[in-house]
């Protein structure tokens, strides 16, 4: 993933960043403040926010990609694909 977005300069702007953080706020109902100043105060848990916003962004560039080749892909196959490609895990060989 970080791959295909790295190479095609995929990235996630201030505004989108900001964008997420709100989003993020507004599920806690009546305690925005606290998970504001906890995003504020936390640079690693702003930056986990940057994760998802640049997957979707990938996944789009994706999208518009398989769109200009002849087999048109829906977005769950797409989805599918990148699920399976992250759970693939080496099988032990057992002795």
């Amino acid at each position: 993933m970080a791959e295909i977005g790295n190479k095609n300069k995929i990235e996630v702007t201030e505004e989108e960043h900001q964008q997420a953080l709100i989003g993020e706020v507004r599920r806690f109902s009546g305690q925005e403040q606290q998970v504001y100043d906890y995003y504020r105060k936390n640079p690693q848990a702003l930056a986990a926010l940057r994760a998802p916003v640049f997957e979707n962004k990938v996944v789009d560039f994706i999208g518009e990609l398989a769109e200009k080749t002849d087999k048109p892909m829906t977005r769950a196959e797409l989805s599918k694909l990148i699920a399976s490609d992250e759970d693939e895990v080496p099988e032990e060989h057992h002795h």
